[in-house]
């Protein structure tokens, strides 16, 4: 470990990752140092679904956002395998989704008339595919270029290849406290302290902690979602599937992942029983056979929401080279080569899109003030 990089960051999720793969890919001496092991809370309780247009009912800049990140993922997955042999599951088969009633139907062909790429089947091409929907469904949305990744796999990739790429890294570590002296940071740790020319907070739910220290308002909202995964006899269907209550994922080695609760402002660990049982409800209302399959396991993380619902990216408004990475609710798998990407531009000083900058700028939130953002499944 040097005593001196060009950046430090603050969180080893998925987010924190990709920000050190971009700027150790551009020769930007970076170092992550998280407090657990990485990839270990949020991103390891992710789907890994890639949502682009399950998030968005029209193609403003947000969802531009999305869907560049999402298309980053087609080379990025191919360039951490060249460099790790590691597979991040990016799936193929695109995410479906399901009207369960007419009002839904009629919600999603308004969407698919805002996104023109977007195809809708009705009951019967539906039913071809996925045998066991339930009758009373009304259709689907295809969305053939969404779908998933392996989100435990896919942080793994990009922390190896930063590492191949001389950033190094600090796991089981807690940040005590960032000062700044002139131009250059200090970062203490607990036994020891490393300076860097620039900080990038990219710590999930626990980043209210530097907003407060830096003298911003705390937008950070924690909401906890709970999933459960089986792993079936058979092949029920290969595409990612979304409702309005819940979705499941099937993953390349025969998971069928299925989320998830919505429980703002709790930081609890546990998984509820209640909670796992709502969940449970839901989906086997709908696919009842799947009551008959082995239970695998059942989880709970805890996604950085805020208060706005809009990620928030981009340097401090007062604190000149202290960089926010977070806010990214469900959407943190979806959006880490976009997110991370666009730190590394920025403090390079290279061009970005001035949409974006503008919409998760960290100063949006002392123009915007309290918000009634509200966080549901």
């Amino acid at each position: 470990m040097k005593e001196h990089y060009d950046v430090v960051i603050i969180g080893g999720g998925i987010i924190g990752h990709a920000i050190s793969y971009y700027l150790n890919e551009s020769s930007v001496r970076a170092i992550v140092i998280e407090k657990h092991a990485s990839g270990s809370k949020a991103t390891k309780a992710a789907a890994g679904m890639l949502g682009v247009h399950t998030e968005h009912r029209a193609s403003d800049a947000y969802h531009q956002f999305c869907q560049h990140s999402r298309d980053l993922y087609q080379d990025l997955s191919k360039e951490l395998h060249e460099l790790t042999a590691i597979n991040i599951g990016l799936s193929p088969f695109g995410m479906m989704e399901i009207a369960m009633d007419e009002t839904h139907k009629k919600e999603l062909l308004e969407k698919k008339h805002a996104f023109t790429s977007l195809e809708w089947l009705e009951a019967k091409q539906v039913r071809g595919k996925i045998p066991a929907l339930p009758p009373e469904f009304s259709g689907a949305l295809f969305m053939t270029k969404d779908g998933h990744v392996e989100p435990a796999a896919t942080c793994e990739a990009l922390k190896r290849a930063a590492l191949l790429y001389g950033g190094d890294l600090l796991e089981n570590t807690n940040v005590l406290e960032v000062t700044k002296t002139e131009d250059i940071f200090t970062v203490q740790l607990e036994n020891a302290s490393v300076t860097a020319s620039q900080v990038v907070a990219a710590s999930g739910a626990d980043s209210e902690r530097w907003f407060k220290a830096t003298g911003m308002d705390n937008p950070i909202v924690p909401v906890k979602g709970e999933c459960f995964s089986i792993k079936p006899g058979k092949h029920y269907f290969k595409e990612a599937l979304f409702f309005k209550d819940f979705y499941i994922v099937p993953k390349p080695d025969g998971r069928y992942i299925a989320g998830a609760t919505s429980k703002p402002n709790d930081l609890s660990s546990d998984t509820m029983a209640g909670g796992l049982a709502d969940l449970m409800h839901r989906v086997f209302a709908v696919f009842p056979d799947l009551k008959e399959e082995p239970m695998q396991e059942f989880w709970s993380g805890v996604r950085p929401g805020s208060a706005d619902g809009l990620p928030i990216i981009g340097e401090h408004p007062t604190l000149t080279g202290f960089y926010f990475a977070t806010g990214h609710y469900r959407n943190g798998i979806l959006l880490a080569p976009a997110t991370g990407q666009m730190i590394k531009d920025l403090i390079t000083k290279q061009d970005v899109h001035q949409p974006f900058q503008e919409l998760f700028s960290p100063e949006r939130l002392d123009r915007k003030g309290a918000s009634n953002y509200e966080y549901s499944s």
